[in-house]
């Protein structure tokens, strides 16, 4: 893995209102896009509502080449949070396995909600 162009990058989650590019994604969170590619494989294969966040071809397959929604953006920036922490992929696999609900769409809402509520009371 590259070093990080910004070291505190993934220190918060991510939060974004719009589908972004694995390219626009790579820069907010301040790593090469072939790291963020290893952070969305981590994720698609153990995270099954982020995979099910993906639209669906005409053939009924997953496109994976479509922007991300805002809830994956918010997915890979916990799995950059982890990979910071962890240090080895292996390490974040397992973390995921156990705790899939710090993943979960849920969760996404509910921080999402209570980041909505700070900013209309600032």
């Amino acid at each position: 893995m590259k070093p990080r162009r910004r070291k505190d990058s993934t220190n918060l989650d991510l939060f974004i209102d719009f589908p972004a590019t694995k390219t626009h994604l790579a820069d907010l969170l301040g790593v090469a896009r072939s790291t963020l590619c290893t952070w969305e494989n981590i994720a698609f294969w153990r995270i099954e509502s982020f995979r099910n966040a993906y639209p669906k071809t005409h053939d009924g397959s997953l496109d994976r080449e479509s922007p991300l929604s805002p809830y994956q953006g918010w997915v890979l920036s916990r799995v950059g949070r982890l990979m910071a922490q962890l240090r080895r992929a292996e390490r974040v696999k397992g973390y995921i396995a156990k705790n899939t609900n710090d993943f979960s769409r849920y969760r996404y809402q509910q921080a999402f909600q209570q980041i909505q509520k700070l900013g209309k009371g600032a």
